[in-house]
């Protein structure tokens, strides 16, 4: 009967961990795209995705469907159809955050990985930038200016997004102290104003496009948790006596991830003592009414990291000269900042869900053990156990496919045809790889926007 138990138990505990697929972060889709992407061969990473939809990417996770597929397309240079997709990502973001905040209080009782996927603020802010890119590919100047004046909207309303979601957490009865939203540092992207700029310029809107150079120096010099970079000289653009100007965009490095981090909890009366697995996290001690004491849980976290890329340096060759970009913007570090406007709630409403869960867990094994005594019992404690603690991990998700970095150049460039490349060069200044434009016609008339990509 023993040894029967111990199958049973093995069986359980297999089922157990088989139905709790659900709430973790799938990654399969993945797998082997950095070096696709390293080969340029955007088109094998875009029939890996599409092949893993029905397994990786389940209704819940349709926002990073979305966003993957839209921004590969853009690599590939199907501009409408990655509008397509980036639009369906940006509605389909907003309906969930909807939904979130009709659903506050019920989230706190389930794992986020269990919620359908609301996507992360800079892939949010992104999705817009990258939209506007796409309409100026297609020389679509009033579309890009929607997306632009979008991307200044998420911004200004970032703070209140989740100011809004606090107030509806803490209209739960399960609350046990305040929810708060961390402060915004983000509100004015360098990038996007570029992008606005270089309109304006086109368009010989000049007292605009001054408008906005002069915010993108404004956004590096009231930004330094953003912007810790020195700003591009972009002044070429605002002559308007001068030859064309070639405005070149390069994007380099792979997408921020997330990671977990492991938290371990132990009650007193009325308090709560937490202690991180990472050490360099000192503990805190906070007071959580009508806990009893010698409980201890376990939950996890998610954090964002940053993902520096391996280019150091790129240039454009116009033929025979050569032209430095400079970097604008730090999108690993605006996903990184950003993130933390919500972390506290994050923070908060895992503990929540860790002390409700546990303490029914315990309560619903000390019943177990009343009524079957002995092995039965200690088996179905031992089984609660297992389900407690594969439940409580982390929500990793977030998009693969954005880069780390954007740099830009304005250069002055007489009409006419030109050969034109961009080189990538690592730290040791070892060439990574030459993206060959071919012959590229300069036209004052036209806006003369070259964009290239090294993901690594």
């Amino acid at each position: 009967m023993h040894r029967l138990s111990v199958i049973v138990l093995i069986f359980t505990c297999f089922i157990i961990l088989t139905g709790c697929a659900s709430m973790m972060t799938q990654t399969s889709q993945y797998k082997g795209s950095d070096v696709m992407l390293q080969n340029r061969d955007v088109d094998a990473v875009i029939k890996k995705v599409e092949s893993k939809k029905s397994k990786a990417y389940k209704k819940k996770d349709r926002v990073l469907e979305y966003l993957d597929l839209g921004m590969l397309y853009h690599y590939q240079g199907d501009y409408v159809k990655s509008n397509q997709l980036l639009e369906q990502a940006e509605q389909a973001i907003e309906e969930s955050y909807t939904k979130s905040i009709s659903k506050a209080a019920l989230s706190m009782l389930l794992n986020d990985n269990a919620l359908e996927y609301s996507g992360e603020d800079y892939e949010d802010i992104y999705t817009n930038v990258f939209k506007a890119l796409n309409y100026l590919h297609q020389d679509k100047f009033d579309e890009a200016f929607v997306e632009i004046r979008r991307i200044d909207l998420k911004l200004s309303t970032l703070e209140d997004k989740y100011r809004k979601y606090s107030d509806e957490l803490n209209s739960s009865k399960n609350k046990k102290t305040d929810f708060q939203a961390g402060t915004n540092k983000f509100s004015n992207s360098a990038l996007g104003r570029y992008l606005s700029m270089i309109i304006y310029e086109q368009e010989g809107k000049l007292d605009d496009a001054i408008i906005d150079y002069n915010k993108i120096q404004e956004a590096f010099k009231v930004q330094p948790d953003i912007y810790n970079f020195n700003p591009p000289d972009l002044s070429d653009s605002l002559n308007q006596n001068a030859a064309p100007t070639l405005h070149v965009v390069s994007l380099i490095g792979s997408a921020p991830v997330k990671k977990e981090r492991e938290y371990h909890i132990a009650t007193s009366k009325n308090q709560l003592t937490i202690v991180s697995v990472d050490e360099t996290i000192d503990p805190v001690i906070m007071f959580w009414p009508d806990i009893d004491p010698n409980y201890y849980f376990k939950f996890a976290l998610p954090y964002i990291v940053d993902n520096p890329s391996v280019v150091g340096r790129v240039l454009v060759k116009i033929d025979t000269l050569r032209y430095e970009l400079f970097k604008i913007e730090d999108i690993g570090n605006v996903a990184v900042q950003t993130y933390k406007i919500k972390e506290p709630i994050i923070y908060l409403k895992s503990i929540t869900r860790a002390v409700l869960k546990g303490v029914a867990a315990e309560a619903a094994k000390d019943e177990m053990k009343d009524k079957n005594p002995g092995f039965a019992g200690s088996v179905m404690g031992l089984l609660t156990d297992i389900a407690v603690y594969a439940t409580e991990n982390a929500d990793t998700r977030i998009s693969r496919f954005f880069p780390n970095d954007v740099l830009v150049a304005d250069i002055p460039v007489p009409e006419g045809e030109h050969n034109i490349s961009i080189e990538y060069y690592d730290y040791n200044g070892d060439l990574l790889y030459t993206d060959d434009k071919g012959t590229v016609n300069i036209d004052k008339s036209y806006l003369n926007l070259i964009e290239s990509w090294q993901l690594q």
